[in-house]
Order: C-alpha cells, then structure tokens, then sequence
C-alpha cells in the first residue's frame, strides 16, 4: 500500500510539474479577473450609494452645501459672507435685502443668512439642472417631484431635502426650466 500511494504520489508531481506553468498562468488570469470584478462591485455600490444619498436629501455637498439643494453653490441658511465669498462682491441691491451677482443669481439675505436664492439666467446649477434645460432633464437629476402646481401654465416641480428645512422649486414653461429657486422650507 505505501509502494501504490509512493508511485501515485510521484505520478501526481510529475504531472503537476509538466503543467505547472499552464496552472500559474491560469491562476494569475483567474486572480486578475477576480480583482477586476472586485472593482467594478466597488465602482457599482458607489453608485448606489450616491443614489441613495440623493434620492434620501444627503448627497454629497459641495463645500459645506448640498449640492440638490443649493445653487450655484449657495444654500439656504448659509451665512451671507460666505456667500460672497464664493460668488464675490454683488453687482446691485434692492430693498436693503435682496443682492444680485455678476453670474445672475439673485440672493435674499435676512440678519446675514442666506434665505433664498434664485436665477432665470442659464450657466447656473443646482444639481446639475440649470435654467434653459428640459423638464425630463429635470427628472432625470431629481427624479419625481415631492409637489407640483401649475400656475398659469407654467409648471412648479417642488423637493425637499431629507430634514425638509430646505425646498428647491423648478418652474417650467412650455417643457423648459425657466427659473430656479432655492430657500429655507417656512
């Protein structure tokens, strides 16, 4: 019996030598593979991830703002120097509390906190949604609408954030977005 399990053990290492590149080269592709699927379950559970942080109001911010309910990179409740910070210096005032920048934006301010914020000028986003755009992109970026009210024919598609102490309205018009505000839910 140990003679049989002596050659058979020999016979075994025999064989294993005479393929042992052919088994090294397939366990490498085989690890290779096996990394690379890895990644791309990485790179998949991001992407539900940031989906989920959208779709729940706490996607990633831009700055310290989230970026679905801000604009331009101002949100609701910021203090209004920071504001400023970002967009520089107002081009004009109205009414002691209502600023406009070179870039469009017009920003409501009330002891120095940012209230609302709004554009009917396109180059501006929130979200990735900007003036000018179409009502499907609208709902691509943000999905269904918490509220919707039509006013006239124009189309106001309302979202809140998760904690709802900030709403973002998107008025559209004949399919296009024509204006885009953004401040503290009252």
């Amino acid at each position: 019996m140990k003679k049989f399990l002596t050659v058979l053990m020999l016979a075994a290492m025999a064989l294993s030598a005479g393929c042992g590149n052919k088994v090294e080269e397939v366990k490498q592709e085989a690890a290779s593979e096996v990394k690379e699927a890895a990644n791309d379950v990485k790179d998949a559970a991001a992407k539900v991830e940031q989906k989920a942080a959208e779709v729940s109001g706490t996607a990633p911010a831009v700055g310290n703002v989230d970026a679905k309910f801000s604009l331009g990179g101002i949100a609701p409740g910021m203090n209004f120097d920071e504001a400023k910070k970002i967009l520089g210096e107002p081009t004009s005032q109205h009414d002691d509390d209502e600023f406009t920048f070179a870039n469009g934006l017009t920003v409501d301010v009330e002891r120095n906190v940012v209230e609302e914020i709004k554009t009917r000028q396109a180059g501006v986003n929130a979200g990735g949604v900007a003036v000018g755009m179409t009502e499907q992109n609208l709902i691509d970026a943000y999905g269904r609408a918490d509220s919707t009210e039509n006013d006239d024919g124009v189309v106001e598609h309302k979202y809140y954030s998760g904690d709802r102490r900030i709403k973002i309205e998107f008025d559209v018009s004949n399919g296009s977005i024509i204006e885009i505000k953004c401040s503290l839910n009252d």
